[in-house]
């Protein structure tokens, strides 16, 4: 396999491509160069911190305009003539159309190898030396460094171990029995919403008190030591166990699938939940969260979970806007999440116990989000099967 010592990677909106070729052990380089114009200082520093500490050299080479070809160009000239001996290779995949298009002509007036990843099967192929074999990336990157890749941070990164067996068992229940449980659900999601600050509920209603299937729940949720009944009230035994009871639990159970689906998706290759992100590419940071992440074939897949009641049975032929907001902000945040976070290429789904109205399920449909709601929950490990393809 040709390895060359340098890359030269072209920085615009496109990071996976420039970064994973550089993390593959069998093709990884003793340095990158990188290309970059003044609005894309951000997004090199990110690329610089995540290839820094595998041990590969980064050196930086601006240009003034990123869409000046003349000045690309000579840019690139000067950089190959200045290390016209030294063993360097073009990653054409990343930068914009004229970088590409002025550092290609360059390259192939030196005689220099380029290579480009196809970004949807992740194989480089060799554009300039076609006896060469094509080969596919190592799936190397885990979700920090790749996320630190497209401008994101993570400043937090839930537990990544197995879900236990006994929380596994509950899920499961709540799971199955969807269509039953959905109005005792909601209920105890409310009440444990309102204890966020103490860790106690308000005290439960007359009608509360004598619902038996509340109250069978709230016995499933005290048998596995989440909460107590103490004085007609809910007492968490700590703020995670009020988290899962308040719908964190549909988050474990996705998660708890995901990392199942490993062994038998070994190209699975990292996958987190409750993963906090900072990005501040402008000089002010914006904060989001991704309940569950997971990488395949260095591709991010991004799943949101939700609990809440999107719609009122006794409205479901009012005009969209009357009662599903709730569902179109889950819905365009991970259209954006989906921009911001690989493109194109991100996969998106939201996981909902609830269903959709059907004005939010055309939402969904025409932003490409895959949906699994309501009693299709039971079907959700052949569902991810089949989106991850």
């Amino acid at each position: 396999m040709l390895k060359p010592a340098i890359h030269l990677c072209l920085v615009h909106n496109t990071a996976t491509a420039n970064v994973t070729p550089a993390l593959d052990p069998n093709f990884r380089p003793n340095e990158v160069i990188l290309l970059y114009s003044p609005d894309k200082e951000y997004r090199t520093s990110c690329f610089e911190s995540v290839l820094k500490p595998t041990g590969v050299k980064v050196t930086r080479w601006p240009i003034q305009d990123a869409r000046d070809v003349e000045h690309i160009r000579d840019r690139v000239l000067e950089l190959m003539i200045e290390r016209e001996n030294e063993d360097i290779a073009l990653n054409a995949s990343g930068g914009t159309r004229p970088m590409s298009i002025a550092a290609y002509e360059v390259f192939k007036e030196f005689n220099k190898p380029i290579f480009y990843v196809h970004p949807e099967t992740d194989d480089v192929s060799w554009i300039n030396r076609r006896e060469l074999p094509s080969f596919n990336v190592a799936d190397r990157i885990k979700l920090p460094a790749f996320l630190h890749a497209h401008g994101a941070e993570v400043s937090r990164l839930g537990e990544r171990r197995g879900v236990p067996s006994n929380l596994r068992r509950l899920t499961q229940e709540l799971v199955n029995h969807a269509e039953s449980l959905a109005k005792p659900l909601a209920a105890i999601n409310w009440l444990a919403q309102q204890a966020e600050n103490n860790l106690k509920s308000p005290t439960l209603t007359e009608r509360q008190r004598h619902w038996p299937q509340l109250n069978e729940l709230i016995q499933q949720f005290a048998a596995e030591g989440l909460l107590t009944d103490q004085d007609d009230s809910l007492h968490f035994k700590d703020e995670a166990s009020r988290f899962f009871v308040n719908g964190g639990w549909l988050e474990d159970y996705t998660y708890s699938l995901i990392y199942g689906l490993r062994r038998e998706i070994p190209e699975i290759q990292d996958v987190g939940r409750s993963v906090e992100l900072c990005r501040d590419c402008t000089g002010r940071a914006v904060k989001n969260e991704l309940d569950v992440a997971f990488l395949h074939n260095n591709h991010l897949y991004i799943i949101e979970c939700k609990t809440k009641r999107f719609i009122d049975p006794k409205h479901t032929q009012a005009p969209p806007s009357d009662f599903d907001t709730h569902a179109a902000d889950a819905l365009y945040k991970l259209d954006t999440l989906k921009w911001l976070l690989g493109g194109v290429h991100t996969k998106v789904m939201l996981v909902s116990y609830h269903p959709l109205s059907p004005w939010d399920r055309q939402r969904a449909q025409d932003l490409r989000i895959k949906t699994c709601t309501a009693q299709q929950l039971v079907g959700l490990k052949k569902a991810l099967r089949r989106w991850i393809g």
